[in-house]
């Protein structure tokens, strides 16, 4: 990439300074601290892999950089470099460095922001959350321009809402160049696609880091883009790990192979009796004209189990909201729901067909403690609404042990890691 690269930005050259300087810095959120005695530089040319578990604090650490979150008072110093002078205040960082996480994307999801993928990046060259005007011709050709050199112009003329988690999130990578920053910040940019579309976004990750600044968060130091060069990883907060990446470690892997080996097909296990619990038979969805499922004929017996696996975009996303009864097949096809009672009323089929999902996720809003969201699902409703039975309650506090979350069940959920926040609500 380079300057006649559309929407993106030459690294500029600095002092031998550091473009952001962390000294001392510890962060607190709902009052629980999440990062501590944080000691960090970053250079121009450096390109950084954020490692560590769910809850270690990766996405803190990130936004603490990207000056979306501020250190605790009287904790440490966080300084800003791009060429003018030092800066404390995190406003000139935030017109330089662009954040791209779950909580952007999951935003359009739960807004209902269903624009056209061109439009998402035209909203990008305007610095608006959303399209606000008619676009001029020069800026359409600059943004389709862009998607062209990251090769997603098939996407172009696409809703948002209707592409797949993946696609969603290359679309708004290319947002977030057009916004011409100096340091492009990725939180777990690979989480939940599969290995095709890894191998794309970590091709596209090295391309923009040509000229770019590039930090990203991984859960492991394994199958890295190639052009990360230095690692830090976290552990409950601290910092663990912390330097260059040697050019002959494993982190990168080999991205040609990469999750393409096949399990061993086991053999079909018998279901535990003959009865139905859902049966879908030559079922066809559409969504905004256009066929995402055709000529669906599957059922569900009691005690079977299904993985359900495709490329992104294959439609896994549409068949498990066919079967939670959020869609409905079209014309000539049909879904029942023989083993559930009452599946008419739909309190009762989802209290019965339970959905976790990035789309749940995104739009549960309401700021509940990690306790009070897992008892929701017992009306299948977004916050607690009633008092617990107490067999209920005695089954929140086996799930909250089981799934390792009795330390965390006072928490508010909003003050999770995204990955903690999913185990809660399975």
């Amino acid at each position: 990439m380079s300057d006649s690269t559309p929407g993106t930005s030459v690294q500029q050259t600095h002092s031998d300074g550091p473009l952001v300087r962390l000294h001392g810095v510890d962060v607190t959120l709902a009052g629980n601290s999440v990062l501590h005695n944080l000691n960090w530089e970053l250079h121009a040319g450096e390109h950084w892999a954020i490692v560590g578990a769910n809850g270690s604090g990766k996405t803190s650490f990130l936004r603490l950089v990207a000056g979306t979150l501020w250190p605790a008072p009287n904790s440490g110093t966080r300084r800003y470099d791009f060429g003018r002078e030092l800066q404390i205040d995190a406003v000139q960082a935030l017109g330089k460095i662009t954040l791209i996480g779950h909580e952007l994307q999951d935003r359009y999801t739960r807004l209902g922001w269903n624009f056209d993928a061109v439009d998402v990046v035209l909203s990008g060259l305007k610095r608006t959350s959303i399209p606000r005007h008619e676009p001029a011709a020069q800026d359409r050709i600059r943004a389709r321009g862009m998607l062209r050199k990251l090769k997603l112009l098939h996407l172009a003329e696409r809703p948002f809402l209707e592409l797949s988690r993946g696609e969603q999130r290359r679309i708004l990578i290319a947002r977030g160049l057009a916004f011409k920053p100096i340091i492009l910040i990725l939180d777990e940019p690979v989480a939940g696609l599969d290995a095709k579309s890894r191998r794309a976004l970590n091709e596209m990750i090295e391309q923009i880091s040509a000229d770019i600044t590039v930090l990203c968060s991984y859960h492991q130091a394994a199958n890295l883009p190639r052009n990360m060069n230095r690692m830090l990883r976290l552990a409950d907060g601290h910092v663990v790990e912390s330097g260059p990446i040697s050019a002959t470690s494993n982190a990168y892997g080999d991205h040609t192979n990469a999750d393409s080996t096949r399990r061993e097909s086991s053999p079909p296990v018998a279901a535990s009796s003959e009865i139905t619990i859902i049966d879908v038979q030559r079922a066809a969805v559409w969504l905004d004209k256009r066929r995402v499922l055709a000529d669906i004929s599957w059922r569900l017996m009691d005690g079977e189990h299904w993985q359900l696996t495709g490329p992104n975009g294959a439609g896994k996303s549409t068949f498990l909201r066919l079967l939670h009864g959020q869609l409905r097949p079209a014309k000539g096809g049909s879904i029942e729901f023989p083993g559930i009672d009452d599946p008419d009323n739909v309190w009762s089929l989802r209290r019965q067909v339970a959905w976790v999902s990035p789309e749940l996720q995104a739009g549960y809003w309401y700021p509940c403690t990690v306790y009070q969201c897992i008892a929701s699902g017992f009306e299948s409703s977004i916050g607690q609404t009633r008092r617990l039975k107490r067999v209920e309650a005695e089954l929140v506090a086996e799930l909250l042990e089981q799934f390792d979350l009795a330390d965390l069940s006072k928490r508010n959920v909003k003050a999770l890691s995204y990955g903690q926040f999913r185990r809660v609500l399975i």
